[in-house]
């Protein structure tokens, strides 16, 4: 399942930022985080006006699992 979830970046990011600067204070970026917690992997980023971060979660369950912790 692709999705697009730039529209929760911002909460996730403050979140791993005012957290140590690091997911559980061992290092582990955002995307190690979100392969970890959902099984989401980073397909496509566009920082241009356009804004993407594209992902993609094994199922619609670990889907619907991370828009109630970030929507």
């Amino acid at each position: 399942m692709r999705v697009d979830i730039e529209p929760q970046w911002k909460k996730l990011a403050n979140w791993y930022w005012n957290n140590a600067g690091g997911y559980e204070g061992v290092g582990m970026s955002i995307w190690e985080m979100l392969e970890r917690d959902y099984g989401a992997v980073k397909l496509y980023q566009d920082l241009s006006p356009r804004r993407q971060m594209i992902v993609k979660f094994p199922n619609e369950a670990s889907y619907s699992i991370f828009l109630l912790r970030w929507a």
